[in-house]
C-alpha cells in the first residue's frame, strides 16, 4: 500500500506523545527528577498518543478493507504487519531485560511473551487456559484492542459494506455505553454479563475507529458530511474519556488532538508541515519504538542518572529515548522486512503444498 506522508507524519507526532509521556510523567515516584515535568500539557496528556494512533487505524483500516476481497485475507495481512516487529522486540526485550534490571516491571518470564505474540491479552488468556498471564509491556494493552478491532470491522465490512461499517462500529461504542449505565444502576445478571462481554472486546474504544473510518470517506469521497460525523463521533468519544477520566482539561486537550487530526485532512500547509522528515521518520519507526521503549527507558534512565548532574537531569530521557529511536530504526529497516519476506515465503510454500495434496486427492 502506498504510503500517505502526512498520516506517517500524525504516527510520529503520535509515537512522541506517548514517550514523552512515559518518559516524564508517568513515572515520577522512580525517575530522578520526579513530578518536576510532569503537568507539562504535552508530557501530562501524553497518553492521549494511543487515541491518536487509534483515529489512524480507523482510517487504514477501512481503506485497507476495500482493497481486500476476503476476511482471511485481510486478517493475515495485518497479523504480517503487526508480528514481525513483535517478535523481535518481545525478543529482544526479554533477552535484554538481565541486562535492564531497573525495568519497572521487572525480570519478565517466558509466558510473558505470549501475550504479545498472540495478540491477546492476559485476562482472556488466563480464563481460556486456567494459567497467569501478564504483558511483556504495559504499551501492548492497545495492541489488544487493535487486533479485536481489525477481526470485528473486518467481520461488519463483509456484511454491511464501508458506509454502514462507519456507524456499526460507533454502535459497538453506544452499546457498551448504554449497558454501562444500564448495570450501574440495575442488577440485572443478564445485561452484565453481555456488558462484560463488550469490555473484553473494547467497544469502549471503538468511537475513534470509527471517526477515523469516516475521516477516510471524508477523503475518499470528498464528502463533507462524512467530516462533520467524524467530528460528532470525536466530541463523543472525548466526552466519554473525560467522565470516565473526571477531568475538563483531559477534555480540552482530546479535542485539541483530534480537531487538528481532522483539519489536517483539509489544510495542504498541515499535511506539509505533517510531511517533515522527522515526523514522517517517526512515524517508520514508531511502531517498534513503541513496543521497545517503556521499560528500556526507564532502566537507561536509571542507569545513567548517576552520571549526569542533578540540574540536567531532563536530559536523561533524550539520551535514553535516543537509543531506542536508532534500536527501532535498526529493527525497522533491517530486521522486519526480511522477517516478513521469510513469512511470506513460508506461507506460500504451505498453501501450494495444501493445494498440491488437495488436487491429488480430488484426481484420486
Amino acid at each position: 500500500m502506498q504510503r500517505i506522508n502526512y498520516l506517517d507524519g500524525h504516527r510520529g507526532l503520535a509515537i512522541l506523545l506517548v514517550v514523552f509521556y512515559h518518559a516524564y510523567s508517568r513515572w515520577t515516584d522512580i525517575l530522578p527528577y520526579q513530578a518536576v515535568f510532569s503537568d507539562f500539557p504535552l508530557f501530562k496528556f501524553g497518553f492521549l498518543g494511543v487515541q491518536l494512533f487509534f483515529l489512524l487505524s480507523g482510517y487504514v483500516i477501512l481503506m485497507t478493507l476495500e482493497k481486500c476481497s476476503t476476511i482471511q485475507g485481510f486478517i493475515y495481512q495485518r497479523w504480517l504487519r503487526l508480528f514481525p516487529a513483535m517478535f523481535i522486540c518481545s525478543m529482544v526485550i526479554f533477552f535484554s531485560s538481565g541486562f535492564f534490571v531497573e525495568r519497572p516491571l521487572g525480570e519478565p518470564q517466558i509466558s510473558n511473551l505470549i501475550p504479545g505474540l498472540t495478540f491477546i491479552e492476559p485476562y482472556i488468556l488466563t480464563k481460556l487456559i486456567g494459567i497467569s498471564f501478564s504483558s511483556l509491556e504495559g504499551t501492548f494493552w492497545s495492541l489488544y484492542v487493535e487486533f479485536k478491532f481489525y477481526i470485528i470491522a473486518a467481520l461488519l465490512y463483509f456484511i454491511v459494506g464501508s458506509h454502514k461499517l462507519v456507524f456499526a462500529l460507533f454502535s459497538c461504542l453506544g452499546s457498551w455505553v448504554i449497558l454501562s449505565l444500564l448495570t450501574q444502576y440495575t442488577d440485572n445478571m443478564l445485561l452484565s454479563y453481555i456488558h462484560s462481554i463488550f469490555h473484553l472486546l473494547s467497544f469502549e474504544y471503538f468511537g475513534w475507529f470509527s471517526a477515523g473510518a469516516a475521516f477516510y470517506l471524508t477523503n475518499k469521497e470528498e464528502n463533507n458530511n462524512w467530516f462533520a460525523l467524524g467530528i460528532v463521533f470525536c466530541v463523543i468519544s472525548s466526552v466519554i474519556l473525560a467522565i470516565q477520566k473526571e477531568s475538563i482539561t483531559l477534555f480540552i486537550a482530546i479535542m485539541s488532538l483530534s480537531f487538528f487530526f481532522a483539519i489536517s485532512l483539509k489544510i495542504k500547509s498541515l499535511q506539509s508541515l505533517l510531511s517533515h522528515r522527522f515526523l514522517v521518520f517517526m512515524g517508520f519507526v514508531s511502531y517498534p519504538l513503541y513496543l521497545l521503549h517503556e521499560n528500556m527507558m526507564i532502566a537507561l534512565i536509571l542507569k545513567l542518572s548517576p552520571f549526569i548532574p542533578a540540574n540536567t537531569s531532563f536530559i536523561l530521557p533524550l539520551l535514553a529515548i535516543s537509543f531506542i529511536i536508532l534500536l527501532s530504526y535498526l529493527i525497522a529497516l533491517y530486521f522486519e522486512k526480511p522477517l516478513k519476506k521469510a513469512i511470506k515465503l513460508f506461507s506460500s510454500l504451505i498453501i501450494k503444498k495444501y493445494v498440491g495434496h488437495r488436487s491429488l486427492k480430488e484426481n484420486n
